[in-house]
Parts: C-alpha cells; structure tokens; sequence
C-alpha cells in the first residue's frame, strides 16, 4: 500500500498538490503502536501545520489518539486544525469508530472528520474540495460517516463511553483505558475456564496480570519475562537456603533481586528496539510477585504440581491474550466501554454453578464407569 502513496505522491506533485506521507516502523507489542506514532507525528509535526486534508490509515483508534496527543502538545497545531478537515480510512466499523472519534473532535475541533472505506482514497487525491469530495463518495456508493458538531453532543444514556472520550481527550493513552476495560473481561474468562473446566492456575489475579502484560509485550517476549522472574525468583531463594532467614525478609530479598535482574534485562532489549511503557514497567513488577506462588507451590506440593500450575497459568494467560488482543474486539470495546457490564452477571451464573468441572469428568472416569457398570 505503502508504494500506491508514493505513486499517488508523485502524480500529485505534477499536478501542484503537496502529499506528505508518514508511514509508522512496525512495532513488537501487541497492545497497538500509539507511542510510535505519537513520536513520528511529533518529529514531523512541521507537515501538518497549514496542510488541508489530514488523513489517518490505522488500524482501530491509535492513528486518532497519537493525532490528539500530538496536537495536545503543540499549541501551533492544534490551532491548526481548527480550519482542517480530517479523513480516518478504516476496515472496522464506521459506527464504531464514529463514537471514539468524538474525543478527537472535542479537543482538536476541526470543520469535520470524515470516516470512510479505502476506495475513496483516489477520489479523494482527484477532488478539488471536500464538499465535491462527499459528492463523489455518494455517487460512487462509498460508504462514509461524518462527526461533527452535531453527531458529537453528549448523551445521558452514554455516559461510560463520554466518560472514556474524556480520558481520552485528556491525552490519556488508548492502551491504558483498553488495559482498564479489558480486565473484567480477562477475569471473566479466567473464571470460566476454572469454575467450569477446572484448570489450576496461581489464582485468578495472578493470570490476569500475565495476561496483561502479554498484552503490553506481546507474547513471546511476555513469556520470556516470565520465566526469567521464575528462575531468577528460584535461583535467589536456593542461594539464601543455608542463610535460615525469616520469610518476609526472604520474600523482599527475591522480590529485590528481581527487579534489579528485571532492570538489567530492559536495559539490554533496549539495544535490540524493544521499547516499554510506563504501564508495562509496572505490570513487570506486580508480574514478579509470581516467582513467590511458584516456589511456595513447589515447597508444599513439588515439582510436578508447581511446573502444571505455571503451565496451565500460562496457558489461561495465552487463551485471554488471543481472544482479547483481536483488532475488532479492542475498537469495540472502546467505542461501547458499557459492554464490560455484561461480564457482572456472567460471573453470577457462574458463581452459582454446581455442576461437575470437564476436567473432572477425566479425572473421575474410571469412578463413572464403574458405576454405570453396577
């Protein structure tokens, strides 16, 4: 896609008409790529001021939200905008979109964004004007939404989604409010799969930080984080096995050494283009306190029991990673944050669950079948 822009770049450029392009390098988290495009928008703020279409090609809301913090920290810009229109091209959900670009438009107030498919980037570059740009998208039967003035007042029975387009126009980052929203839906699941399969996991807070910080590194470096804080947890605590501490002070001393191994590990993936977050640092460090189920787990029941519960943890962790981390699912739950509701009476039916667990049906079926057989 990226050689049609320069092609349409450089036919543009016959005809007078100045198209800058800003392409944001791939990026390794799975959490999305905002704080890349924040910088790249940053750097090359410069092509923005005075220009009269802005045009935003991203996958769910960070083109919009690296827009506005962009904006948000250049009083030049944001000024700028004001006499600007804007134009998302998406694959998702017109609508969907729709709701989280509110946000946007209260703080940058441009004429108006347009929201549409990516068949109407051509008619777009061969149009003089906006106006004969919508006429086109109508004839050519290209679907399109407009947020204006209008379209973006506030609504009583949206009160959780005007509540997230607050924090989001504050400049707060899509990832954190995702992170805030897609944690009952992680502890749902996690529910599921214990009270009604019957996994054993370290608890249920536990797997969900895995989860989240999965989310935040992508996976396999998240599970590279996490066995590295097990082994470093267990290397440290067989060291101090002959020094007959107290157990607090035991648990501060692994908690100590892991987080000076956990910094000295940053520092080294900083050399290979892995960058963190300050959301990510955090989940790193509450993901330390792991090392410390697993060695008392391994201490009261062995081995066996402590390698199948980090395994079945990891597994849990990984099943709400790839449900939650699909595109759709994270646009849409953050245009429709009042989805996260439905999770409460979720949990009351399976609160009230009395039937045999799946994996005891595996456990138990010898049982069952001598029974039948009496």
């Amino acid at each position: 896609m990226s050689l049609k822009l320069e092609a349409h770049k450089r036919t543009l450029s016959n005809s007078g008409v100045f198209l800058q392009v800003l392409h944001a390098p791939e990026t390794a988290a799975q959490l999305g790529n905002e704080e890349v495009l924040t910088q790249l928008l940053t750097e090359q703020s410069n092509a923005l001021v005075g220009a009269d279409i802005v045009v935003l090609w991203t996958e769910g809301v960070a083109g919009m939200q690296a827009m506005l913090r962009t904006a948000q920290s250049n009083p030049e810009l944001l000024a700028g905008f004001q006499q600007q229109t804007i134009v998302v091209v998406t694959d998702r959900s017109l609508g969907t979109i729709a709701r989280t670009a509110r946000a946007s438009f209260g703080v940058l107030k441009p004429e108006q964004i347009i929201l549409t498919r990516k068949e109407a980037v051509s008619t777009l570059f061969n149009t003089a004007d906006i106006s004969a740009f919508l006429q086109d998208l109508e004839q050519a039967d290209i679907e399109y939404l407009r947020v204006d003035a209008q379209t973006s007042m506030l609504r009583p029975w949206n009160l959780l989604t005007e509540l997230v387009n607050a924090m989001l126009a504050k400049g707060i980052p899509s990832q954190t409010v995702l992170l805030l929203l897609v944690l009952p839906v992680i502890a749902t699941i996690l529910a599921f799969l214990k009270q009604v399969i019957g996994i054993t996991t370290f608890g249920l807070y536990t797997p969900s930080i895995i989860a989240l910080s999965f989310l935040a590194l992508g996976w396999p470096v998240g599970i590279f984080f996490l066995l590295f804080i097990v082994f470093t947890g267990y290397a440290t605590r067989a060291i101090m096995r002959r020094w007959r501490l107290l157990y607090i002070p035991k648990v501060a001393i692994v908690l100590v050494v892991v987080s000076i191994t956990l910094l000295l590990l940053m520092g080294a993936s900083t050399q290979y283009g892995i960058t963190f977050s300050r959301e990510t640092i955090f989940i790193l460090l509450i993901m330390s306190t792991l090392a410390e189920s697993f060695l008392n787990l391994k201490t009261e029941q062995g081995w066996y029991s402590a390698l199948l519960g980090i395994g079945e943890t990891i597994g849990a962790a990984l099943l709400c990673v790839f449900l939650v981390q699909w595109q759709v699912f994270q646009t849409t739950i953050i245009a429709y944050p009042e989805l996260i509701l439905l999770t409460i009476p979720v949990n009351i039916f399976l609160g009230r669950w009395t039937g045999l667990r799946l994996m005891e049906y595996f456990r138990f079926r010898e049982v069952f079948r001598h029974l039948q057989e009496e």
